[in-house]
């Protein structure tokens, strides 16, 4: 019995959601990412980095984030929720992300007067 495919990180499933987005499979990324023509060596590489088997560096997150058009936070966010939160921010304008900043300064700081615990 071949031994069990490691679990995704938070990390590899949003690269991979990422990817599949673009339409590229993972040795057009690793291409992307490394330079290099040989999809023995680029494929496996992405592959590792979604299945949590590796973690890439932050100057390769940074380059995968860039290849894929999203903010390097999005994929080092710890929750799904904090995730989500930076996409949709990124997208705005910077007024408007200065207005959505404080709107949800302003959430937290109505939570924290009614007693909500962090």
């Amino acid at each position: 019995m071949p031994a069990a495919l490691p679990t995704a990180t938070a990390l590899g499933r949003r690269l991979r959601a990422a990817r599949l987005a673009k339409g590229w499979t993972q040795a057009q990324l690793g291409e992307r990412l490394l330079g290099l023509d040989d999809p023995n060596t680029a494929a496996p590489r992405i592959s590792r980095y979604e299945r949590g088997m590796h973690k890439p560096d932050l100057d390769t997150i940074e380059r995968l984030a860039k290849l894929l058009d999203l903010p390097a936070a999005y994929f080092m966010a710890t929750s799904d929720v904090v995730a989500e939160a930076i996409l949709v921010i990124s997208q705005l304008s910077p007024t408007k992300q200065k207005q959505a900043l404080a709107l949800l300064k302003k959430l937290a700081n109505t939570n924290l007067k009614s007693g909500d615990v962090r």
